[in-house]
């Protein structure tokens, strides 16, 4: 998958709108080299590993690969999971060195993952979590163990099931416990710019992926369909 991006260079040089450019994406959100003119590039982006999962899900429905959608849309929401968890954490003053040391007990079993989620969650909030409808975790169980090679329709369900599950949780978290979500995000930057070492200069992009925790939801979020749409997906 490819991700946009822009030279600051370049943006400077054409008074602050440069070209996007396309870059084969990386995990660890930290890009080096050259843009397309030959400028030397040290760039992050602040994209969380939930929102990439996600669009890497979306852009796999666009090329027809409905089996490694859902798979992404799975990791998608696991890594929400873990997010959500660190900022409730934070909130009852665990350090992200003692929330690392215990979610790693629970990082190799989904189940174990969800059930830490809602725990967390309705210890905070005195109220539970929007989670997958027992039809839609069978369709993941199929498709992520048994190698169910599901229809369109099918993906399309799954995909606005797992996006409403995030979207309603951000929604809570931005409303109650936006210091912690803005702390977490920043600990995360953190650990990229950590990589980045002592060079300058250094730049930090946010880009456009379909979830992005900094976009406020507090009145509702685009519908499932629209963002397909936006994305040249016909539904």
């Amino acid at each position: 998958m490819k991700i946009s991006l822009m030279c600051p260079t370049c943006a400077q040089a054409a008074g602050g709108f440069g070209t996007w450019f396309v870059e084969t994406i990386r995990e660890d959100g930290l890009y080096t080299g050259k843009c397309p003119k030959g400028h030397e590039l040290l760039l992050a982006t602040q994209t969380l590993p939930h929102e990439l999962l996600f669009e890497i899900a979306v852009n796999a429905i666009k090329d027809g690969y409905n089996r490694e959608a859902v798979s992404s849309f799975t990791a998608s929401m696991e890594r929400f999971f873990e997010f959500a968890s660190k900022v409730i954490a934070r909130k009852r003053d665990v350090s992200a060195e003692l929330f690392e040391a215990v979610w790693k007990d629970v990082a190799r079993q989904s189940e174990r993952q969800r059930g830490a989620y809602v725990f967390l969650y309705v210890s905070e909030f005195k109220a539970m979590p929007s989670l997958l409808s027992i039809k839609m975790t069978d369709l993941r169980n199929k498709v992520v163990h048994q190698g169910k090679l599901p229809e369109l329709k099918q993906t399309l369900e799954f995909g606005k099931a797992v996006y409403e599950v995030i979207q309603e949780s951000v929604r809570q978290l931005r409303a109650t416990d936006l210091d912690q979500v803005n702390a977490v995000l920043g600990e995360h930057v953190a650990e990229i710019a950590k990589k980045m070492g002592s060079a300058y200069p250094r730049t930090f992009q946010v880009t456009s992926t379909a979830l992005n925790i900094i976009d406020d939801v507090s009145t509702g979020y685009k519908p499932f369909d629209q963002l397909l749409r936006e994305r040249g997906i016909v539904v």
